[in-house]
Order: structure tokens, then C-alpha cells, then sequence
């Protein structure tokens, strides 16, 4: 069936529930489908930023304003941790939210958060030992740090959705990715490229501001802050939709197999 992309989420109308066929996804497809997503459930995905990524954001402004982390450090190493887990928590919630949207379901913020500390552990376990091997590959040479990071790019989303250990996510990536390593690379730099358009964006606007109004620095910290507060929902998406366009590809990955995943009903 032809079907547009997963942008043409955007243009439906909230009240009606609708089922969309799972297909692959070009680049842009996945890029735009992300976007989409991110604007149809914009209150919802920034309310689950709020609740997983407030408190660190919170600190990180209080920091900026009161001197810089130097000057803080046992907060600072607060801040990373709980950083850390609400970027593991928003990876959860996220895989949800795409899951069910693609069901024709409405994603809930209760059932969202719920799902996503059900799985923190395994999202842990996976980004923990998908870190330290792309660092180990790194220092040996910067090529092939970059090909592991692109072979795990999925594993947070196959730990959240498919039962097993870390060192099973990490396996289970490298196999899906196979041969699709360089479409990994162009979304992580396309993403990473809009997300720092958006801060500069931002940045130049609270400047622009605080020039006008005479040195309303606060404003511009607090500008970035809410921006940062919806990277990781933006990433998420991304990764979670490359993750179905590899299952779609390689397994003819299905609706009904997902609300199967999910313990929903289609």
C-alpha cells in the first residue's frame, strides 16, 4: 500500500483514530516523520521532557546563572546523573508514544512513563555497555568508533521492545544495522546538525532580546534551557523510527507483531 510518510500524522485529526502500515523509510521520511510526531504530540512528549528532564534542566539554569558548574561541583555531578536516567526514561517513553501512534492509538503520558521505568534497567544495561565499547573503539581509531556507535544506534529501542540482556540489545543492533550503518551516520549528523540550528536560532533571539532590553541574561539561559528540555524526545523519535524501518526491511516487521510487543491490541 502506498502510504505517505509518518508525517501525514500531522494532518490528522486528533479525534479520529487511525492505523498506519509500517514501510520502510528514507532518510528524509524518517527525519520528517520524527518532526511530525514532535508536532502533533508536542504537549505531550514536552510534558514527559518536564517530569524526566526538569529537575536536571532546573539545575543546570541555577549553575549557569550562579557562577558555572566550577563553581558547584557536587551539584554538577548530581545534574549528570540524573541527567543520564531522564535521558533513559524519555527514550522509553518515546519508543512508547511512536509504538502506539502507529497503532492508531492516543499515547498517554501515564502509560508512557510507566513503560519506560518498566524498561530503564535494560535501556540502562544497553547504553552502559554500547557506550564503554564505542569508547574502547575510539581511542583505537576514531573510523571505527564511529562505525560501532552507528551499529549500536538502535540498541536503547531493541532493549525497550524485545526482552533479553544488554550484551543481546548490542548484538541484536549490530545485526539490524547491517548494511545500514551510513543511513545511521547521515541521521545522527542531520539531527545533531538541526538541533544546534535550533540553539543557535535561539540563542540569537534571546540575544537580540536581551540587547533590546538591556542584559536579560536569565532570559537566554532559560531560552536554551527549554530547547534542551526536547533533544532527547527529538532523538528518540529519529532512532525509533530507523528502528521499525530496519525491522520493516529486513523482517517484514508488522502492526500486528508491535501491539503484540506492547501487550496491546492493534
Amino acid at each position: 500500500m502506498d502510504q505517505p510518510a509518518l508525517a501525514t500524522l500531522a494532518r490528522a485529526p486528533e479525534s479520529v483514530a487511525m492505523t498506519y502500515q509500517l514501510r520502510p523509510l528514507s532518510v528524509g521520511e524518517i527525519l520528517d516523520g520524527s518532526l511530525a510526531l514532535l508536532r502533533r504530540h508536542f504537549a505531550l512528549i514536552l510534558g514527559i521532557a518536564v517530569v524526566c528532564e526538569g529537575l536536571p534542566t532546573a539545575m543546570d539554569v541555577y549553575m549557569d546563572l550562579a557562577g558555572g558548574t566550577l563553581r558547584h561541583p557536587g551539584l554538577n555531578l548530581l545534574d549528570r546523573v540524573l541527567t543520564a536516567i531522564g535521558s533513559m526514561l524519555v527514550t522509553g517513553a518515546t519508543v512508547r508514544i511512536v509504538s502506539e501512534a502507529y497503532l492508531g492509538r492516543t499515547p498517554r503520558l501515564g502509560d508512557a512513563l510507566r513503560f519506560a521505568g518498566g524498561r530503564l534497567g535494560a535501556i540502562f544495561g544497553a547504553n552502559l555497555l554500547g557506550g564503554l565499547l564505542t569508547f574502547l573503539a575510539l581511542i583505537a581509531l576514531v573510523i571505527p568508533g564511529v562505525v560501532v556507535a552507528c551499529g549500536y544506534s538502535v540498541a536503547a529501542e531493541v532493549a525497550a521492545l524485545e526482552s533479553g540482556s544488554a550484551g543481546d540489545a548490542l548484538r541484536r543492533s549490530w545485526d539490524l544495522t547491517k548494511g545500514f550503518k551510513l543511513k545511521a551516520l547521515v541521521l545522527w549528523v542531520v539531527s545533531v546538525s538541526l538541533i544546534l540550528l535550533v540553539f543557535l536560532g535561539a540563542g540569537a533571539l534571546g540575544g537580540f532580546v536581551a540587547a533590546l532590553a538591556g542584559g536579560l541574561d536569565a532570559l537566554v539561559t532559560l531560552l536554551a534551557a527549554f530547547v534542551s528540555l526536547l533533544i532527547y524526545p527529538l532523538i528518540s523519535c529519529v532512532f525509533t523510527l530507523f528502528y521499525y524501518d530496519l525491522r520493516v526491511r529486513k523482517e517484514g516487521f508488522d502492526l500486528e507483531v508491535l501491539s503484540r510487543q506492547l501487550g496491546l491490541r492493534a
